[in-house]
């Protein structure tokens, strides 16, 4: 059993004691205190564990938003380096809350410029600066520069010297933008037509061979640059959210139709609000012909080793 596969049953065998221990009626000032030193043990180990999702041995995603549809964000550890798509409402909180070290944090890339993506920008900002970094780069469409902009004005940073430091890469549809490239790691921005009318944008990461597709609430999964990605993560609604609102984002049918003809290997839905939805979502997309399609969670980890072809999924 690997480090985090171990911090699952710690959690779950400290779990148990607690409870038995309340039934038992052991709460004295010893047991409490017993209890405590349990706990925080086992939150140096899951630390621990946590650190070797910076090993070089995989490419590597995590959805750190609750309901994705209000609360983007999804984190990817790729070549000891840390970025979030996405700064939803409690993003910087949920990756803290899993003892991922925000200090490893390299940038933020958003796939919207709008508010639900970017409502945590200034806390993440808070937990991700250092001494030595007092910068933070933030990656997104057109409108990216105008709010980060606002935003530093507002905390009283000139992002030249301190704050958060803005570029829309603006790539056409068709056409990517190399955002970042290091170590065997390179991060693309890319757009298609859909997307481009309503300011969306999307992210590959190619890490030695194996690849992550990140669209938000766009239409990533048909666009050239996610053909052949060993994962998509993206949102989508059900049809009948689709005929109430006529936003622009895809279904889950139609995110299934085209993963099945892009070589998708996996696909994640992060659009849904609640469980009841994302079922329905992912009923639709394997109803639409492609049976590869999960559900995002909160806490969710995916894997995908650079020695073998697998894709691994389990909770953080």
């Amino acid at each position: 059993m690997n480090a985090i596969g171990k911090t699952s049953v710690v959690f779950v065998t400290l779990s148990g004691l607690f409870w038995g221990g309340w039934a038992l009626g052991s709460q004295t000032p010893e047991g409490q205190e017993a209890i405590a030193r349990a706990y925080e043990a086992y939150a140096d180990q899951r630390a621990a564990a946590n650190e070797d999702l910076f090993n070089t041995t995989a490419l590597r995603a995590v959805v750190c938003g609750g309901a994705q549809g209000a609360q983007p964000c999804l984190a990817v550890i790729a070549a000891g380096r840390l970025f979030v798509v996405d700064a939803g409402s409690g993003a910087a909180a949920a990756l803290s809350d899993r003892n991922i070290p925000m200090s490893r944090l390299d940038a933020v890339l958003l796939t919207n410029a709008g508010f639900t993506q970017t409502a945590d920008l200034d806390e993440m900002f808070g937990a991700a600066s250092r001494a030595d970094r007092p910068l933070l780069a933030v990656y997104g469409p057109a409108d990216t520069q105008r709010m980060v902009d606002g935003l530093n004005q507002a905390a009283g940073f000139d992002g030249l010297d301190r704050g958060l430091q803005a570029w829309g890469p603006s790539p056409e549809p068709g056409r990517s933008v190399i955002v970042f490239e290091a170590d065997g790691l390179v991060v693309s921005a890319f757009t298609t037509q859909e997307d481009a009318f309503t300011g969306r944008v999307g992210y590959r990461f190619d890490y030695r061979g194996r690849s992550i597709v990140v669209g938000g609430d766009g239409r990533v999964v048909g666009a050239a640059a996610a053909r052949d990605a060993d994962v998509v993560l993206q949102g989508a609604q059900t049809e009948a959210l689709a005929r109430l609102h006529d936003n622009g984002a895809a279904t889950a049918a139609e995110v299934g139709a085209q993963a099945a003809a892009s070589n998708t290997g996996l696909v994640v839905l992060t659009g849904a609000d609640n469980q009841m939805s994302a079922q329905i979502q992912v009923s639709e997309a394997r109803a639409a012909g492609f049976d590869d399609v999960i559900a995002g969670r909160l806490g969710m980890l995916v894997e995908l080793p650079l020695d073998n072809s697998e894709i691994n999924v389990r909770p953080l």
